[in-house]
């Protein structure tokens, strides 16, 4: 059995026993103490890993209740005489924004159930993906796959799926284009592309859940024929997730890792993006304390930050070494300034 296969079948070990600077050669002295240091903040976030069912489930509801309200409240806008057009197509532009923000919570919340930080009982996360998951044509099984592999191998150039991804897109060369790659190509519509040639096909091409997540979208499809919603899931499902999402997703992704040294060391290779941009839009359900879930994924999304301040206390590497971001502009700005190193 593989390393990542072991990791699949033991999700309590996904956050490593080990740092993962500890099992690299780092040619310095202090090697023994940075690896005291890691071990030591690994078991102050060990502390916060109490799952709780109620409060995902207030996650996903909140995030209907948000999109269904948003609808409500762009189709009053549309059917009042009195309002202005221009009026009610900025609502229309508002709403759908905030859709898109409730799609990639979703996202994240995915990304919470391949480390099993949703429910108590592992084989939940995938009897209730139909919720979160299967409404942004994810399955949580095939995430873990790639993504356990990203926490397994971070920074390797050969092996991290998400450094291999970004950098076949050029984005090793942001410092040198910055314009292009923060701006330029996530607003020509290539990241639709990517996406509905990659994650959308495999999506419906791998075996995994077929049943479950075919007879899902075959009923959503029905109910909308039924009740004649073709103009309505256009405009409120398929223009915030084939359009805005994707722009979304690019940067909530890049922000992560981009612009850092990612060589060797726990602390540092992570960025903690907590603006209130990121909180509300980018990185919903806290998923912009990376440096935290990095140090141990095992700490579910709704403790993040107080494991996050816990560390900022407890460990002087931890807050030392760990780079924010407190806007997207400042995420921006730091991906500019610095090249992505890399291992390999």
């Amino acid at each position: 059995m593989s390393s990542t296969e072991t990791m699949l079948a033991s999700p309590m070990s996904q956050a490593s026993s080990a740092p993962r600077s500890a099992l690299r050669t780092v040619p310095n002295k202090g090697l023994d103490k940075e690896v005291d240091s890691v071990q030591h903040a690994i078991g102050v976030a060990r502390t916060y890993r109490e799952r709780d069912a109620t409060k995902t489930l207030a996650a996903i509801l909140n995030n209907y209740l948000v999109a269904f309200s948003c609808i409500a409240i762009s189709e009053f806008a549309a059917r009042a005489s009195s309002l202005p057009k221009g009026v009610s197509g900025a609502i229309y532009l508002l709403a759908v924004l905030i859709i898109a923000s409730r799609m990639r919570a979703f996202e994240n919340l995915v990304h919470e159930a391949s480390h099993n930080n949703l429910f108590q009982s592992a084989d939940s996360h995938r009897r209730f993906e139909f919720l979160y998951a299967f409404p942004i044509f994810k399955v949580v099984e095939d995430y873990r796959r790639s993504h356990l592999i990203h926490h397994q191998h971070l920074g390797n150039r050969q092996k991290d799926p998400d450094i291999l991804r970004l950098f076949s897109l050029g984005l090793d060369e942001l410092p040198e284009r910055p314009i292009w790659y923060l701006f330029g190509l996530p607003m020509t519509g290539f990241m639709t592309y990517e996406y509905l040639t990659t994650s959308f096909w495999e999506f419906w091409e791998s075996s995994t859940s077929r049943s479950s997540k075919t007879i899902y979208w075959t009923t959503i499809m029905l109910g909308i024929t039924y009740a004649n919603l073709y103009r309505s899931f256009l405009s409120y499902y398929l223009i915030p997730f084939f359009l805005i999402l994707p722009v979304t997703r690019y940067w909530a992704e890049i922000s992560e890792h981009m612009g850092l040294d990612l060589r060797g060391g726990e602390f540092g290779s992570s960025r903690t993006n907590i603006g209130t941009l990121h909180h509300w839009y980018l990185n919903p359900h806290n998923d912009g304390y990376h440096a935290v879930h990095h140090l141990c994924s095992q700490v579910p999304f709704h403790l993040l930050p107080k494991a996050h301040a816990k560390l900022m206390a407890a460990s002087e590497d931890f807050a030392k070494k760990t780079r924010f971001s407190y806007g997207l502009g400042d995420s921006f700005r730091q991906m500019r300034g610095e090249r992505t190193r890399v291992d390999g």
